[in-house]
């Protein structure tokens, strides 16, 4: 065979066994031996092209830079390979449909070298996402064949890169001619491109440790070689560039650069403050990278001033390696981790609205008045702050979030619904008078010099913005006679001392005593149902008053909502009277939405619910609450309008209805347009079918995902292409479930050609019907009338499969756990008499398990039986038998055994007399081995015994099981219907003439009968059997002529008789075996029939003895 064909023969291979398995370990040797075979790399990969993927990622001059590129390549394909097999995997992952940039393993792996994504396409990552890859939304499933082929190339890649690197490779000559490099001698003397290097005799040569380890290495511990390696440095780096670990104000560790200050270096907390002032605070800074620039792991070492780029010691090494970044300059970084000023972030605060730095005390931004734990939202949007669920509250002075349980801040003890304090002035307020004291000496400022107001920082320049905090710079108040900044007003008098503040203990006790007042009329109104909003609203109109104002929402709340209502009516009235104009030129379209001129100056329809929004909104201010009201219904109007309804009179009263709920009126609105659609789904109608021939296919696949709830769009068009193909006679119903399965036509159409193994008609697969014990596919209809027959006319053993007659009734394992399951296949598919007599056999057949349990030998009643009494009497029928021979009960079998009876009973009965050996034979009939059941049978005819009960099927002459497919015994090799027969059975024994028979008995006195007894008739047999008359079975007399000298029977039941004597004595046959059925016997039990250096007597003795070790059977019934 050809290599190429080969290698094909391997790749089918372990594409196969890839897609069905998804376990890389089952196809490494054949990915082996494929990487192993001697051919082009073109040749071997198909889908990926592994020579541009190989040439594009190997960067370096020397074979041992090469082979480093392969080693970080190598890890890259082990992740491609790892996705692969986790989509040809049977239990995929949860999100294996996407791939996330964000990862750091693909980041630094996959997405670190060339042809990483191109991989990924093939697989089927073909949508991009804003963070990753992902499949189409189109696509359920990946395709497992084609996923299969790319990873099995990209196995063979991860095997031939592992092999390159552990310079293994059978065949390295096909990538040395894509990368020439890998032909040289690994060079363990590397150095930087820009650095000279000088071979000293004299000192000692300290190895070069490699790059690509990170960890640290005692190099003193190192031997060294007899020469040394001196580098000479580049000369010092421009100014433009320095290092910049060491911050450029304070010494400490640097963590930001200023670009526009010539990459000054600076801490966190010198950048505060350096770029606070105005002329600096639009500069851009960069944060000092901590991590590579191309890894993200690794620590910064160099810093390249021609990129631009911050690079590890194996990035700086790799990357500027190419020809054309050889010479670029570097400044080696002794980076250490920033430490951050304790000072600054323990002292200040800064704002995430306006960025200015403020004061630890202070709880609002002194520019922009933005809470200090607000977030970074526009300067508008302070009431969006507050949430607007009850589980939590912000507070409206310290900002604060408190729990939705309290009433009272946290923090400032400021009550719930209190509204922020106004902001206190620059200047204390005018206290009582005091004492006079000395005055404070002016501020000394130097020439054209002015002191902030707000931060009292000394600012220099005519600027009338400060330079520290940013903000105006204020007049003095006349009012207040400050004293004067500049130099020249030094001379004027001095203005009085400041008045003291007020005393702020008391300011905090009337606070408090407001805020407890405040709590205790919330809590009463929660008790009687009433908000916190509607308390302090309440409170803030009662507050001149000495009404509760609880007491006050109960009775004059409601008059009020109606005042704000006939006022916001009246208001919008009086508006629409004085627009005359406005509204004349509206009439033309208010024609055209229906709405009568009438309706437009009639009255606006408000409700007490948007009345009590409108005033809770306002805080009780009545004349707000009503333009709130307007404002909102105005708002509310426009949001219908633009929703469609430009009804106004239908809107107005859906919002009046819905009590100014935009949803509930919304819901009003659409009611009327939803009832035709209504009354067709109630409608008891049914629904029109399906048009196949209808040209508008999206209709109908519309009306497929309502009625059938298919998965998708290309489900619903994949029905439609299949019921209109031409061989598809199908019903709709059959064809939906099977795409629902599966959406892979040749598997719908296998689903839905499926041939009967009864009445061999095709039929879907979802009205079949199987075993758990066989493959075999029934139809639902074949399946019902089987198990009908089978319960109604036929032994609960009998419900196997027609086809293979699975599974074997006569293991009790399979047994159970095949009816378990039968049970809940016919539960569905019985007529209820029919489940109900399955589950009574079924019943039945568990009491027969029981020893205890008795069939009536009257009737065929049976139950379970616990006395030690022989005399048993049924409870059906009431009449007594025996429980150890199961014969009528007669009085003279009490107080005696059984066969004691029945000796009395053959010499004292006239009837048992007269019967003869018919009646010994019926007597010592048949007895099933396996429920104890007795057959008044003899054993002649057919030895092949199936008992009725139990259905146990045995040898009737020996009791050993008869066997349909698995034999118990190890050396026997037959596969159909058998048993193993003992050499004393009737199986054997009944093709022995009489005469013989009766010699074995003489030989060993055993007495036997000839003639027939007094009275019985002769001519005919008389005994007992089964027979098969019109395909039953049934009980009737042998009727074959006697012959003289046995006994008054045919002669086939004279053997039996005298083969009933034998066994009753154990006598064994063996004695009369000629030759030929001597090594028969010997046959059967696989004894050697080789004859040594012996005479044929010697030779016949010594078999015969073999045999007569073997023992006889020990079923065989042995009764006298």
């Amino acid at each position: 065979m050809a290599l190429s064909n080969q290698f094909e023969e391997l790749r089918r291979r372990a594409k196969s066994q890839l897609a069905l398995s998804g376990s890389i370990p089952e196809i490494r040797a054949d990915v082996t031996a494929m990487a192993e075979m001697a051919l082009p790399l073109s040749e071997r990969y198909q889908h990926i092209n592994a020579e541009k993927m190989v040439s594009e990622n190997a960067v370096g001059q020397s074979k041992h830079e090469v082979l480093e590129c392969f080693a970080r390549l190598l890890k890259a394909v082990s992740i491609l390979e790892k996705y692969g097999c986790n989509l040809t995997n049977p239990n995929r992952p949860k999100y294996w449909r996407s791939v996330k940039h964000n990862n750091p393993v693909f980041r630094t792996t996959v997405d670190a070298v060339k042809g990483g994504r191109e991989v990924l396409s093939l697989y089927g990552y073909t949508s991009q996402l804003p963070d990753g890859l992902s499949f189409p939304d189109d696509v359920i499933e990946p395709d497992v064949r084609r996923v299969a082929e790319v990873t099995v190339e990209v196995t063979m890649l991860r095997t031939e890169l592992d092999m390159l690197v552990k310079e293994v490779h059978p065949h390295p000559e096909f990538f040395e001619i894509v990368i020439p490099a890998l032909q040289g001698q690994n060079n363990p003397e590397e150095v930087m491109p820009d650095a000279s290097v000088i071979l000293a005799k004299s000192p000692p040569l300290q190895p070069k440790i490699p790059t690509h380890t990170h960890a640290p290495i005692d190099i003193s511990l190192i031997p060294t070689p007899p020469a040394q390696l001196v580098v000479q440095s580049d000369p010092p780096l421009e100014p433009s560039f320095r290092p910049h670990q060491v911050c450029d104000m304070c010494g400490g560790a640097s963590t930001l650069l200023c670009s526009s200050c010539n990459s000054r270096p600076f801490c966190d907390a010198c950048d505060a403050l350096y770029h606070r002032h105005p002329d600096r605070a639009s500069h851009r800074r960069d944060r000092v990278q901590e991590s590579c620039s191309i890894c993200g792991v690794s620590p910064v070492s160099d810093h390249c001033a021609s990129c631009s780029q911050h690079l590890c010691i194996e990035c700086d090494r790799l990357y500027h390696s190419h020809p054309s970044r050889r010479e670029h300059k570097r400044q080696k970084i002794n980076y250490t981790p920033p430490v951050k000023a304790l000072s600054h972030s323990l002292s200040t605060w800064e704002c995430v609205r306006c960025t200015t730095v403020n004061n630890v005390q202070a709880v609002l931004c002194a520019s922009c008045d933005c809470p200090r734990l607000a977030s970074a939202v526009p300067v508008g949007s302070e009431e969006s702050l507050q949430p607007s669920t009850i589980t939590e509250w912000q507070c409206r002075s310290c900002t604060v979030v408190n729990p939705g349980s309290s009433v009272l801040c946290t923090v400032c003890e400021r009550p719930r619904l209190a509204t922020r304090p106004s902001v206190s002035p620059s200047r204390p307020l005018p206290a009582p008078p005091t004492p006079p004291t000395p005055p404070t000496p002016p501020v000394q400022l130097g020439e054209n010099q002015w002191m902030c107001e707000h931060c009292t920082f000394a600012n220099s320049s005519p600027s009338g913005l400060c330079e520290m905090c940013n903000l105006p710079r204020q007049e003095p108040r006349k009012s207040h006679k400050l004293l004067p900044l500049s130099p020249t007003n030094t001379n004027t008098t001095p203005s009085k001392p400041k008045p003291k503040p007020r005393n702020m203990q008391l300011q905090a006790q009337k606070m408090k005593e407001e805020g407890q007042k405040l709590v205790n009329h919330i809590r009463e109104g929660e008790k009687r149902g009433m908000t916190p909003e509607e308390v302090y609203a309440a409170l803030c109109v009662s507050s001149n008053s000495n009404v509760n104002p609880c007491d006050w929402i109960a009775s004059e709340l409601p008059h009020l909502l109606d005042e704000i209502c006939a006022m916001a009516m009246s208001v919008q009235q009086t508006y629409r009277n004085g627009d005359s104009a406005v509204e004349q030129r509206e009439g033309a379209s208010d024609m055209s939405t229906g709405t009568a001129p009438g309706d437009r100056r009639g009255e606006v329809q408000l409700s007490r619910a948007e009345a009590k929004q409108a005033w809770l909104t306002a805080g009780g201010d009545t004349e707000k609450a009503v333009r709130q009201l307007l404002r909102s219904r105005q708002a509310k109007m426009q949001e219908l309008h633009s929703l469609g309804f430009q009804n106004r009179a239908q809107c107005e009263a859906a919002l009046r209805q819905s009590g100014g709920d935009i949803r509930g009126a919304l819901s009003v609105l659409q009611r009327p347009l939803l009832e035709p659609f209504h009354q067709r789904v109630w409608s008891s109608l049914p629904e029109a079918p399906i048009d196949l021939d209808n040209p508008d296919k999206q209709r109908m696949c519309r009306r497929l995902l309502a009625l059938y709830d298919l998965p998708s769009w290309g489900r619903c068009e994949l029905v439609l292409s299949l019921l209109q193909e031409p061989e598809m006679d199908y019903s709709l119903e059959d064809v939906v479930q099977a795409v629902k399965e599966s959406q892979d036509r040749d598997f719908i159409r296998r689903m839905l050609n499926n041939s009967c193994t009864m009445c061999y008609s095709n039929f879907p697969l979802n009205k079949m019907q199987s075993l758990t014990s066989c493959q075999c596919l029934m139809c639902s209809e074949c399946f019902t009338r089987h198990f009908t027959i089978a319960i109604r006319d036929k032994h609960i053993r009998d419900m196997v499969c027609p086809n293979c007659e699975e599974p074997d009734i006569n293991d009790p394992e399979h047994l159970d756990n095949y009816f378990s399951t039968l049970d809940i296949q016919l539960r569905d598919c019985l007529a209820r008499d029919v489940f109900d007599l399955f589950h009574k056999k079924l019943t039945e057949h568990a009491l027969m398990q029981d020893p205890k349990f008795l069939w009536c030998t009257h009737c065929t009643n049976g139950f379970i039986y616990d006395g030690i009494q022989f005399k048993v009497t049924c409870q059906s029928c009431r009449k007594s038998f025996c429980a150890q021979c199961k014969k009528p009960w007669e009085d003279q079998h009490e107080g005696v055994s059984c066969d004691v009876f029945q000796a009395w009973k053959r010499e004292n009965d006239p009837e048992y007399q007269r019967q003869g050996l018919a009646g010994y034979l019926r007597d010592n009939g048949i007895i099933c081995p396996n429920c104890r059941y007795q057959y008044a049978l003899t054993r002649g005819g057919c030895m092949h015994f199936t008992c009725t009960q139990c259905r146990y099927e045995f040898c009737s002459g020996c009791n050993n099981p008869f066997h349909k497919t698995g034999c118990t015994v190890i050396q026997c090799s037959v596969t159909g219907l058998h048993a193993h027969h003992p050499r004393d059975c009737l199986f054997y024994l009944r093709d022995w003439e009489p005469k013989r028979l009766q010699e074995l008995l003489q030989r060993n006195g055993v007495d036997f009968n000839t003639n027939p007894p007094n009275g019985t008739q002769t001519g005919t047999c008389g005994v007992m059997e089964q027979k098969d008359e019109g395909g039953q079975h049934m009980d009737s007399p042998c009727g074959i002529q006697t012959q003289p000298g046995q006994a008054g029977l045919c002669e086939k039941h004279y053997r039996e008789y005298l083969v009933s004597l034998i066994n009753s004595h154990t006598l064994d046959p063996a004695h009369l075996f000629d030759e030929t059925e001597l090594k028969a016997a010997c046959r059967r039990h696989q004894i050697d029939l080789t004859q040594e250096a012996e005479d044929q007597r010697m030779y016949h003795a010594r078999l015969l003895q073999k045999i007569l070790e073997i023992p006889l059977g020990d079923k065989v019934p042995r009764k006298k």
